[in-house]
């Protein structure tokens, strides 16, 4: 089953995150790293912080958010069994949107060590 979040990002896209080893560049890309975050966390809950700003012209939207979760899934890192812990993270995304408002750009700006730290045992 395709995950209907699919239908915000264009065919062809540019998506960094803290997570990625390399810039994915499709929407089956997207997907498997969409999935894989589901697997992990299966309560992965976004909470946007204020309003986003838009640049219309530019065609593109910022939003801060919270991400909140537990590490109850397939497992964080591969290999490991899931920690359990619940963790806490803000960051932001910066989105390029194409002329039907899919993403063709997505820039993720976040502390993935701050992730690791929180569901790392003690």
């Amino acid at each position: 089953m395709e995950p209907q979040a699919l239908d915000a990002f264009a065919p062809t896209l540019r998506w960094t995150d803290p997570l990625l080893p390399t810039p994915l560049t499709s929407r089956e890309g997207a997907r498997g790293f969409l999935l894989f975050g589901w697997e992990a966390f299966p309560d992965l809950r976004f909470e946007p912080v204020g309003r986003p700003l838009v640049d219309e012209v530019a065609r593109t939207v910022a939003q801060e958010w919270i991400m909140t979760g537990s590490d109850s899934g397939v497992g964080y890192r591969p290999g490991e069994a899931p920690s359990g812990r619940s963790f806490e993270v803000a960051g932001m995304d910066v989105w390029g949107v194409d002329e039907h408002g899919r993403a063709v750009s997505v820039a993720a700006y976040w502390d993935a060590g701050h992730l690791s730290r929180q569901l790392s045992p003690s």
